[in-house]
């Protein structure tokens, strides 16, 4: 599309510019919806229009800012500015002109564009260019432009041999960020060979959770112990979330609200009548009371991101959790560089070892009081913090609940949930580029795996 753009000579304004790439977006998307693809911006208001069964449809109000209108996307410059061209910029496909306007690389970017102008050919080149000018589209018109759906990718083509290149870092000088991004896609191929099938996010989450039992390569290896070490990151934010909800509940109780000495106390009540018998000893006892390789990390993930089960029972689960991931990083030196190297230590943001340093610090104290410390300094203070950070810098109101003389009062509740790395669209591009299928591993997908070993 930038080439395409280029060539016809158009202003260098940079709305002519946007209005192309939303023009193209919202295309692409009705596409993809008509050929029944997924994972592509815009989709499901293509699917909208599709099930109104126009005759032609007009998509240029959708692909416009105009707040007005159903758009397609509401980000200025669709999922391309908003997600998409910081990662081909990274992949040396694009970089931006004097005029600010995203322009093709010489090298690599209008490679990439002639290939894919190759394997759609020149008929089907004009067709789609005069369906983004126009604005306007038949049904059979979509139909014709399915070959540029990504399902479409030809098996044996010159267009799927660069994307894979281009994706392990193969076309480049391997700086860190391809480095890592090679290393990323290949876990997910030896995730496929593994278990015999497609990985979904969650099955790569938890295959690369553990040390494998057949050593991988050093490369590989050391990138398995990032997600490793992200995973553990994810897992104490929601344990800290878990910690949130049960705040909250405690908060919403009393219609009157509560001080945080209220919420401080409850919190100390429930845990010292709970039966739990490890809650009675320190913290220090009941992280070595844990087995970190044995522990059910993953029933405890599922159990605390589900919307059943009531918050103070989830709260316990969260602090055997914090527990184990604290002892798991003790006895793992390995995992504990990779944290740190990976993760910050200090400053306004909170991670993995901000909170593992706090609950360290005093270590010896009991179980009950480090937890009722926890909530009321590191999650409900935390909270107010962040909220008002986003008020004052986004004019985002993200307050769960607000100080009034001294009480907190419930204004919403909450569910933790898991962060969203994008290895859901990483398998997707395995999948398109013929790596992956329903079954796992393919024929290409072995011969990627055995070259990035």
């Amino acid at each position: 599309m930038s080439e395409t753009y280029a060539r016809r000579g158009t202003t260098s304004d940079f709305e002519a510019w946007r209005t192309w790439v939303r023009r193209a977006e919202a295309l692409y998307a009705l596409v993809s919806a008509r050929a029944g693809e997924t994972g592509v911006g815009g989709v499901d208001w293509a699917n909208r229009r599709l099930a109104a069964e126009e005759r032609v449809i007009d998509f240029a109000a959708a692909a416009s800012i105009d707040a007005s209108q159903e758009r397609y996307l509401r980000q200025s410059l669709g999922v391309f500015g908003g997600a998409y061209y910081t990662q081909m910029a990274e992949l040396g496909l694009f970089t931006e002109n004097r005029h600010g306007i995203q322009v093709a690389t010489r090298d690599l970017g209008r490679r990439a564009a002639g290939l894919f102008a190759d394997a759609i050919g020149p008929d089907l080149a004009k067709l789609l260019r005069q369906k983004i000018v126009d604005a306007r589209v038949s049904v059979r018109d979509l139909d014709r432009l399915e070959r540029i759906a990504p399902s479409q990718i030809q098996l044996e083509s010159e267009e799927r041999s660069f994307y894979e290149a281009i994706l392990f870092a193969r076309e480049q000088s391997p700086g860190q960020g391809a480095a890592s991004r090679a290393a990323t896609l290949s876990l997910i191929l030896e995730t496929a060979r593994a278990i015999e099938e497609q990985p979904g996010p969650e099955d790569v989450r938890w295959h690369l959770f553990n040390p494998p039992q057949a050593p991988l390569p050093e490369r590989l290896e050391a990138q398995r112990l990032n997600w490793e070490a992200y995973q553990c990151q994810d897992l104490m934010q929601v344990a800290s979330a878990a910690m949130l909800a049960w705040a909250i509940t405690i908060i919403n109780a009393d219609g009157q609200g509560q001080t945080l000495a209220d919420i401080r106390a409850e919190v100390v009540a429930h845990l010292t009548g709970h039966d739990e018998d490890a809650f009675a000893g320190s913290w220090r006892g009941l992280r070595l009371s844990l087995d970190p390789g044995t522990f059910p990390y993953q029933a405890m993930w599922d159990d605390l991101t589900s919307a059943r089960g009531a918050p103070a029972d989830k709260a316990v689960s969260a602090i055997t959790l914090m527990a184990a991931l604290h002892q798991r990083l003790r006895t793992r030196p390995d995992l504990a560089d990779a944290a740190a190297r990976g993760l910050p230590g200090r400053g306004p943001a909170r991670s993995l070892r901000t909170e593992l340093d706090w609950l360290e610090s005093r270590d010896t104290d009991g179980v009950v009081d480090r937890i009722a410390d926890y909530v009321i300094d590191r999650v409900v203070r935390r909270h107010s913090w962040v909220a008002m950070q986003k008020l004052r810098r986004q004019r985002d109101y993200t307050f769960l609940f607000e100080l009034r003389d001294g009480r907190l009062f419930f204004l919403a509740g909450y569910q933790p949930v898991a962060t969203t790395p994008r290895l859901a669209p990483a398998i997707q591009f395995l999948e398109d580029i013929h790596l992956l299928d329903e079954d796992g591993l393919t024929a290409f997908g072995l011969d990627a795996l055995g070259t990035s070993r």
